[in-house]
């Protein structure tokens, strides 16, 4: 039994996988049919009913088996981390929308959390978090898993172009946005907030220029700008 445990424990998932595998079960596998384990090999899973997971995953469970390590146990035949991945993608693939509907409502959370920051109690006390530090966590740990399962469903990642070409759309539409409400703030009395707003929008905008990392290293000596000095005249000699 212990080689049968080792031999399903060759295979392990990313972080990525983890959260991505762990959606796609709670959305589409009832844990009647299959239900992935904590231990003692986490992400191993054990197949409860076969004839019921088949539709499910589009593929008879025979051919699953034969992909993967497995082996019978007394609550149903348990597949490796593999296994359990490949059970994930197949279902994207025969019933996509219910796990595309979760990363869109998924992102909006995201979205809020990113705009004010989200609310907790620590040590008795209400506190909110960071929207800078939300942002960040989102860039690693949230995009990451919405494009894996995007991907499982069909839709392919988006592309880096698409990305600048969609932030520079964003930004053209929050700035009408912005000078919009600014100008109705003017026009009802908030002149005094309206300048400040307008000019803090303007000094802090993020551009290629400020937000390029510099880099800290000794300059090259084709780099370094040459400086032309005069020498002192000496009088009284030639």
């Amino acid at each position: 039994m212990m080689a049968n445990w080792e031999r399903v424990a060759a295979f392990e998932l990313t972080d990525r996988e983890e959260a991505a595998v762990e959606t796609v079960f709670a959305e589409l596998i009832p844990e009647a049919v299959a239900e992935w384990e904590w231990s003692p090999v986490r992400w191993a899973t054990t197949i409860h009913d076969p004839a019921a997971l088949e539709p499910l995953i589009g593929l008879p469970v025979s051919e699953l088996l034969d992909q993967v390590d497995s082996f019978a146990s007394t609550d149903g035949e348990l597949v490796s981390p593999a296994g359990t991945l490949m059970i994930a993608e197949f279902a994207c693939r025969v019933n996509p929308m219910p796990v595309l509907d979760w990363v869109i409502e998924d992102e909006r959370k995201y979205r809020e959390k990113t705009k004010r920051g989200e609310s907790f109690v620590r040590d008795g006390i209400e506190r909110t978090s960071d929207p800078q530090w939300e942002y960040r966590w989102y860039l690693e740990h949230g995009r990451p898993v919405h494009e894996l399962l995007r991907g499982w469903c069909g839709h392919r990642a988006v592309t880096m172009q698409e990305r600048l070409a969609a932030a520079e759309a964003e930004v053209q539409r929050l700035d009408e946005l912005i000078t919009r409400l600014i100008d109705q703030m003017q026009g009802n009395g908030h002149s005094i907030f309206a300048d400040v707003m307008a000019r803090v929008h303007e000094e802090e905008r993020i551009t290629p220029a400020n937000f390029r990392p510099v880099v800290d290293r000794p300059l090259k000596p084709s780099e370094i700008p040459v400086r032309y000095e005069r020498a002192p005249r000496r009088w009284g000699y030639r």
